[in-house]
């Protein structure tokens, strides 16, 4: 018996040598021969990985981004039903620089909005290592400050911003995750007693909603515009008006997150692969992904939005325009020092649309992250000490070829190009939008408007 078991044990072993071999061969050929037979044999190996990664017998579904249109299928806090008609307000309200109506300095009144800081153009990104909310002036990666007013009457951001794409994927928002009461918070009493969570809503909306006060938003100026009444009583048919009242930044807030949830970029190349068309890669793409699905990148970066809904250390540096000395991440609100330094992990897609990345906009280009992921050398030598760093922070011994691959399949492989389809043609106030400032509205061609 013992003879047999060690002869089955042989003849697996061989078995496996000879896989390697096959698929060593054909990998190669892959590399150097990128016809319609490498893309099959690509699609296959990757689609194997894929499966592998989800959970279950999920497959290649656990990966999908469902429809925008498919409100059904998209994830959602119970008390903030999706619904078309809040979806389509929230789009509107999102890119509303009529809602800009309390600036500390009068001089910026209806000049920025949601979108100042999350434009379509940027993978709903800022595209600047500073996003500048009111007191910016200038559209995209041109945008400055005022230089005319003093620094604390701009809404600057001392934290790389994150993109709301696939947002309806994350629990709980910002980089330390203090937003929100369900997922990683669920089980966290002192970060569930926050100001910022009274509402007890998920991340989206509760970031949302707080953000009407933190941004300088109010509703007094969109209560004039009859468009909005009706927009409004479609939405919230309990409430069938919006007035300048603390309860109306509430709705605005809830609509804004509804269609933040929307926000899905399900036309990425990845995205058609999964969904069948073999062909909607390159073969770098592919070996990109393979490399991807087989790698520790995938620990951390799995689930639809290819981001857990929790929080790794991984050494980045810190922004250089964040004075509050050490930025601990998760262990500022925990109060934990296993916490200190982890960040929330964020999604993939759309990425190259806007740089620089990291929580601390250290890094200008995707390459450079992942040069610096197969090295696993922190930036911030801290996070080391503190012994917290991921465990799968790890060396990736990936050849330059490799390199190369996982970049494209970062940068095109996952990048929806038609983000825009999420933007309005106009909005009920006839302002320009994202930024209504002076020197955007030239640069958007806006003046005509006026």
């Amino acid at each position: 018996m013992k003879i047999i078991n060690l002869m089955i044990r042989f003849l697996v072993i061989i078995a496996i040598i000879l896989f390697v071999i096959i698929s060593d061969i054909g990998w190669a050929s892959a590399q150097d021969n990128p016809d319609s037979n490498t893309i099959s044999y690509l699609s296959a190996r990757l689609k194997q990985l894929v499966k592998f990664a989800a959970p279950g017998n999920l497959g290649l579904n656990y990966f999908i981004l469902p429809n925008s249109s498919d409100l059904s299928s998209i994830p959602a806090d119970p008390h903030n039903p999706l619904t078309p008609e809040k979806v389509n307000l929230g789009k509107l309200l999102f890119h509303e620089t009529a809602l800009s109506i309390n600036p500390i300095n009068p001089k910026h009144w209806q000049q920025s909005s949601c979108a100042s800081c999350h434009f379509a153009e940027a993978g709903f990104r800022s595209n600047l290592a500073q996003a500048l909310g009111v007191g910016g002036l200038g559209w995209n990666k041109s945008r400055h400050r005022d230089a005319e007013v003093y620094s604390v009457e701009i809404d600057k951001q001392n934290i790389l911003t994150p993109s709301v794409l696939n947002s309806a994927y994350q629990k709980v928002m910002l980089w330390n995750g203090r937003a929100g009461v369900t997922g990683p918070n669920a089980n966290e009493p002192l970060i569930q007693e926050f100001d910022v969570n009274r509402f007890k809503l998920d991340g989206l909306e509760t970031q949302a909603i707080d953000a009407m006060t933190v941004h300088k938003l109010g509703t007094a100026a969109i209560a004039i515009i009859p468009e909005y009444q009706k927009l409004f009583a479609q939405a919230f048919p309990d409430r069938p008006y919006v007035a300048a009242e603390v309860e109306d930044l509430k709705r605005v807030g809830l609509a804004i997150a509804a269609y933040e949830r929307t926000l899905l970029a399900n036309q990425a190349p990845f995205q058609r692969w999964l969904k069948g068309d073999e062909t909607a890669m390159s073969a770098q793409e592919l070996r990109g992904g393979i490399v991807f699905f087989s790698s520790s990148c995938v620990q951390c970066h799995t689930r639809a939005n290819l981001a857990i809904t929790n929080f790794r250390s991984v050494g980045f540096a810190d922004h250089p325009q964040d004075f509050s000395g050490l930025n601990l991440g998760r262990g500022v609100i925990t109060k934990r020092a296993s916490d200190d330094f982890k960040f929330k992990v964020p999604q993939l897609y759309n990425l190259a649309d806007s740089s620089p990345y990291g929580h601390g906009a250290s890094f200008n280009t995707l390459r450079e992250v992942v040069e610096y992921f197969n090295r696993a050398q922190p930036q911030k030598l801290e996070a080391l000490y503190a012994g917290n760093l991921s465990v799968w922070f790890r060396p990736l011994n990936l050849t330059q070829q490799q390199v190369d691959d996982l970049t494209a399949f970062l940068e095109t492989g996952l990048r929806d190009p038609n983000l825009m389809r999420y933007v309005p043609e106009g909005l009920p106030s006839g302002l320009c939008f994202p930024n209504n400032d002076p020197v955007s509205r030239k640069q958007l061609n806006c003046d005509w408007i006026n």
